[in-house]
């Protein structure tokens, strides 16, 4: 229901810390859908790790896969707080949506 709302405000941007490499606990297909919903409603969501080191591989596992399909963004081996100064940087620019999730996969810097 939190994304289903947020989604509604007018949100642009939803970064999701999830396990390891893009997992969530079990394929919820209500998040799926919800998520499905809100990058079709121009939200780009993206997905960072809770692990200290390692990367966001959408497609390695069944739920990352599901995730890929929904239209979410991997972070990669980004940090949360380089996740969110980068979305945030790429929202305040006049970019389309979809060159904001395909900007979000690459270095703009360095």
């Amino acid at each position: 229901y939190m994304i289903k709302a947020a989604r509604d405000t007018n949100l642009k941007g939803l970064i999701l810390q999830l396990y390891g490499t893009g997992n969530l606990p079990s394929l919820k297909d209500d998040l799926i859908r919800a998520l499905e919903e809100a990058s079709e409603a121009e939200v780009v969501v993206v997905v960072t790790t809770q692990c200290h080191t390692g990367t966001v591989l959408l497609g390695h596992y069944a739920t990352g896969q599901a995730l890929k399909k929904a239209g979410v963004v991997s972070a990669g081996d980004m940090t949360l707080e380089a996740t969110t100064t980068k979305l945030a940087y790429l929202l305040g620019q006049d970019l389309a949506i979809d060159e904001v999730r395909d900007l979000m996969t690459v270095n703009l810097r360095g």
